[in-house]
């Protein structure tokens, strides 16, 4: 499926999981840490649109089996994107690897950014991965 350009606003964005620290199980929800940008302030994230489960579980496998970085994938956090668009982020597809997007936009003070990742993750609905 090929998708626009141009992030439409009801469309599902995914922040895979790969830290046991970002969300909570007995809580069923994202910490806000899952959505605290790196300091390049560009937030890795996968647009969704029209993917079963089975195919997002094996975006999440591909990034384990070419990451140095990560060992483990948990799942993933679901928003929609006028979530961060409503908050003066944008979303911006790169396409490498396919289907793949940034978050950006994040304001420079570091306590705004900690406001906002709080405001997406309070959104963002956990999908664990059946181990």
């Amino acid at each position: 499926m090929k998708l626009p350009n141009k992030v439409n606003p009801s469309e599902p964005i995914g922040r895979y999981l790969f830290q046991s620290n970002r969300f909570s199980t007995e809580q069923s929800r994202v910490k806000y840490t899952a959505f605290l940008p790196p300091p390049s302030l560009r937030l890795s994230v996968f647009r969704l649109t029209g993917l079963s489960e089975n195919a997002i579980w094996k975006i999440g496998g591909r990034i384990i089996r070419e990451s140095k970085s990560f060992k483990k994938f948990y799942g993933v956090a679901e928003i929609v994107a006028s979530t961060a668009q409503n908050l003066y982020l944008c979303i911006k597809p790169d396409k490498t690897p396919p289907r793949h997007a940034n978050i950006v936009g994040w304001p420079e003070e570091k306590s705004e950014r900690l406001l906002i990742a709080k405001e997406i993750a309070a959104s963002a609905k956990l999908k664990l991965r059946s181990q």
